[in-house]
C-alpha cells in the first residue's frame, strides 16, 4: 500500500500550537538568507536564552517547515525522539499526526524501546520517519538509514538532522561527523530519491555556538549566582546569534564575510522510491 506523506499544493499545514506558533519564522529568518530582525525574537524566545544554541535553532526551524507539510493523521515514527522533556521549541504533538516514539532509552518513555539499526516494525509501515540528531550517536548510521528506508511506505519521507561542526556530546556515545557528500552517496545507494541536503548556518553560526559553549563553561565554573553577569552575557550572545544568522545568510558574494566549508550541521529530506 502506498501513502503520500506530503500534502500537495498545501504548504501551511497544522500550526504548532499557540505558544510555539510565534516562534515559527520564515526560512530566510531561520538562516537561509536575508536579514533577521529583532522583532522576530520576542522576549520570551529561547534565542535570548544562554542555553539555546544556534544548532538547536536550525533543527527547530527545519522541523517547523517540513513537518507542517505532512498529511494530518499520517503515521510517523519519531526515531530517537523524546516523548517527554523535549528539547528546543519543536513539538510534533501539535500537528495532528499519529506519532510512534522509538528510543533506546526508557527514560524518554518511548512507545517502543529498540535498537535503531534493527527496528521492530514491518516493511512499509510509516508515512514519515523523523530522525533528529541521532545518527551521530550510532556506530553504523548507514544501517540505521537502511532501516528507515525499509519501514517507510512508498513515497514516504525521511526527515533527518545531523550535526557537523558541533561539540562532542554523549547520549550515551558520540561516534562521528560526516559531510553532505557522505550522506548523499549512501542515501542514493540505499534507494532514496529526491534527496535534499541543506546546510544549517556557516562560519559565524559555528563560531557563535563555540562562544556560547565557552560562556556556559566559564559561568558554570564561577557559579550561576551572578544573575546580572548571566543576563549581560546572554544578551551579548543573543545579538551575536542575530548577526551570525545575518552574515551566514548573505547572498552578496562580493560583500560576504562567510569563509566557506563551515556549518553547524545538515537538514536532510529524502523520499522512498
Amino acid at each position: 500500500m502506498t501513502g503520500c506523506a506530503v500534502r500537495k499544493n498545501d504548504r501551511h499545514g497544522p500550526r504548532p500550537g499557540p505558544e510555539r506558533e510565534k516562534h515559527v519564522m520564515p526560512a530566510h529568518v531561520a538562516g537561509m538568507g536575508g536579514t533577521p530582525k529583532l522583532r522576530f525574537f520576542p522576549k520570551s524566545h529561547p534565542m535570548r536564552d544562554l542555553g539555546y544554541s544556534l544548532r538547536r535553532h536550525f533543527v527547530d526551524q527545519f522541523h517547523f517547515r517540513h513537518v507542517a507539510d505532512l498529511t494530518p493523521g499520517a503515521l510517523v515514527l519519531d526515531l530517537g525522539g523524546n516523548r517527554i522533556a523535549k528539547r528546543g521549541l519543536f513539538d510534533i504533538e501539535h500537528y495532528g499526526l499519529q506519532v510512534v516514539y522509538a528510543n533506546l532509552s526508557t527514560a524518554k518513555q518511548p512507545h517502543v524501546q529498540m535498537d535503531a539499526a534493527a527496528l521492530p516494525f514491518g516493511e512499509g509501515r510509516f508515512h514519515a520517519v523523523i530522525c533528529s540528531e541521532l545518527l551521530e550517536h550510532v556506530p553504523d548510521p548507514v544501517a540505521v538509514q537502511s532501516e528507515i528506508y525499509r519501514v517507510l511506505r512508498p513515497q514516504g519521507i525521511a526527515l533527518m538532522c545531523v550535526p557537523f561542526l558541533n561539540k562532542i556530546h554523549g547520549d550515551p556515545y558520540d561516534y562521528g561527523r560526516y559531510t553532505e557528500f557522505f550522506w548523499s552517496n549512501h542515501l542514493e545507494r540505499i534507494g532514496f530519491r529526491d534527496i535534499e541536503i541543506e546546510r544549517h548556518g556557516s562560519f559565524w553560526s559555528v563560531l557563535v555556538d563555540m562562544l556560547r559553549d565557552l560562556a556556559c563553561t566559564m559561568l558554570g565554573r564561577r557559579g550561576w549566582g551572578l544573575v546580572s553577569l548571566i543576563r549581560l552575557v546572554s544578551f551579548m550572545l543573543f545579538v551575536a546569534k542575530i548577526k551570525a544568522l545575518k552574515w551566514d545568510g548573505s547572498t552578496d558574494s562580493k560583500r560576504s564575510l562567510v569563509p566557506e566549508g563551515y556549518t553547524t550541521g545538515f537538514g536532510i529530506t529524502a523520499v522512498k522510491a
